[in-house]
């Protein structure tokens, strides 16, 4: 028990230097740069005293190694799984109906969802592009609604750097523009 302890520590401190690391990447690449230092400089200080603890009895507590090491993988699938109940962030939807277009566009506007829709040509037949940008705490909702509505649709989704105007104009905080 004596050797556990110092790495169930160490395994303690990795999920928790990982998680926040997980997520500082997703904001900086969301470009909440401020927000990003901040996680970077906590995840910076546990993983410091994470990696100092290991590395110091690594030679006599071998478990400690062990804890390094599983820290980080379970770091990292808790690290994804905190960013996806966060769900910060917009995402954009493509969405091509064949036969239930009308029905689609009228149940996502019902909903709150604002969208575009654009004639289209497809294989065999004319099809209706539907665009969608919401955010994407709303997502699953949306597919809900596109499932429930027309099964058959043919639907992508993407993350969204930048949205602003539109139907949705609070998608984006004001930032200043760089030249």
């Amino acid at each position: 028990m004596e050797q556990l302890l110092p790495a169930l520590l160490i395994f303690s401190l990795r999920i928790c230097d990982v998680s926040i690391g997980t997520l500082r990447m997703l904001y900086a690449m969301r470009g909440r740069k401020y927000l990003a230092a901040g996680l970077g400089l906590i995840e910076s200080g546990v993983f410091i005293f994470a990696i100092s603890s290991a590395l110091a009895t690594a030679r006599q507590n071998p478990w400690n190694m062990v804890g390094y090491a599983a820290g980080f993988a379970t770091g990292t699938f808790v690290g994804m799984t905190l960013e996806t109940w966060i769900a910060s962030g917009t995402i954009i939807a493509r969405i091509i109906s064949k036969q239930r277009c009308q029905d689609l566009a009228a149940a996502l506007r019902a909903a709150g969802f604002g969208l575009t829709a654009v004639d289209g040509h497809g294989q065999s037949l004319q099809v209706m592009l539907l665009f969608v940008v919401a955010p994407r705490k709303r997502g699953k909702e949306m597919l809900k609604i596109i499932a429930d509505t027309d099964p058959e649709a043919f639907i992508t989704v993407d993350t969204v750097g930048v949205a602003r105007g539109g139907y949705i104009p609070h998608l984006v905080r004001p930032t200043s523009v760089r030249k």
